[in-house]
């Protein structure tokens, strides 16, 4: 059994807190694709978790942050001709990006404090919830690691790291999305399917979005959707020339520019006519489980995931249109998760 009923009193008001920090970790996470593509990720050189909040207020103070910026990698090698005028356009997006985060963090935690304090949550949930927060707090800690991998000898933040830092926020964005899910409906449900099963392939759709975010996260992180700017040829080839360089070796895949847009563009399609197929499946054989505006749903975001991401590298990854890009990445992610979840709580009606 992969399911059990919740002997949980259903308020309304922490099913639309679950939502709101739901909503706002999605928010984090575009806020965050955002910093990376204006290349802004770099400009706050320290990380104070409580005075952090508080920005530059007088000339003074800018120029103390702006000399202190001076000192880092990237201002000597990428960004030596900036004004202060010029970086305190990248300083407000990372501001901005680390309040955001702290907003939640204050979301999430005053609202539990009080649903504890008046027994309004059941331990199930409240268990569920202490994971959630120890992954937030992980999640502070990886964002000032990868911050820290660009603020030494090399002026760029890791690849490695910021991808890390990304797949761990859809990990927190997944849990409390199934949360608020689980919590509407009262019923435990797993989020594992049995091989095979009709599920399960939807199971797999989700991990595969999983993957090709991952590797949309080695695009950004090592600019290679600046490398080739044509679809579906990369110089004329399918196959380009430098796919496998013998110095990278296994890492290839990982910092070989030429290798991460040939892998990006073909996991998506490749993810594009696995994901048709199970929706085809579903609507013709199984509609049952499912309701038919989700699987349309989800076949408008594929669809609108794989127009976005090809326009995007022929404009040589236009800022407005990248971060539509990633913004509808996690839109299919969650209908996706919202159809996973919806087919395995009717089948559970059902048996």
């Amino acid at each position: 059994m992969n399911y059990s009923s919740l002997s949980e009193i259903y308020k309304p008001a922490i099913y639309i807190w679950l939502l709101t920090i739901t909503t706002m970790v999605l928010g984090i996470i575009v806020i965050g694709g955002l910093t990376r593509l204006t290349d802004s990720g770099l400009s706050m050189t320290d990380w104070r978790p409580l005075l952090g909040i508080i920005p530059p207020l007088n000339n003074d103070s800018w120029q103390t942050v702006f000399a202190m910026y001076k000192l880092t990698p990237e201002f000597k090698i990428v960004n030596k001709t900036m004004v202060l005028e010029d970086f305190k356009y990248i300083f407000w997006w990372e501001w901005f990006h680390r309040v955001f985060a702290r907003m939640i963090g204050i979301v999430f935690i005053i609202p539990l404090i009080y649903f504890i304090i008046r027994k309004q949550l059941s331990y199930y949930l409240y268990q569920r919830l202490a994971i959630v927060f120890i992954f937030g707090l992980f999640q502070a800690f990886v964002g000032w690691w990868m911050v820290k991998s660009g603020l030494s000898e090399n002026p760029y933040v890791s690849p490695y790291r910021l991808t890390f830092h990304l797949i761990n926020a859809l990990i927190i964005f997944s849990m409390l999305l199934w949360i608020a899910m689980d919590y509407k409906y009262k019923i435990k449900i797993s989020f594992i399917s049995k091989p095979f099963d009709a599920d399960f392939y939807i199971f797999i759709s989700i991990l595969l979005i999983f993957i090709t975010i991952a590797s949309g996260g080695f695009m950004a992180g090592t600019n290679s959707g600046q490398s080739f700017n044509t679809f579906p040829l990369m110089n004329g080839k399918i196959i380009p020339d430098d796919y496998h360089m013998e110095s990278y070796g296994f890492y290839n895949i990982f910092e070989n520019t030429v290798a991460i847009n040939f892998n990006h563009r073909w996991i998506s399609i490749f993810v594009f006519f696995y994901i048709t197929f199970v929706c085809i499946k579903f609507i013709k054989f199984d509609n049952r489980n499912i309701s038919s505006a989700l699987v349309y749903l989800i076949l408008f975001f594929l669809t609108l995931q794989v127009v976005l991401g090809i326009v995007t590298l022929l404009s040589n990854v236009y800022l407005p249109l990248a971060s539509m890009h990633q913004t509808n990445s996690i839109l299919l992610l969650s209908t996706l998760l919202i159809s996973y979840h919806q087919y395995k709580y009717r089948k559970a009606k059902y048996e």
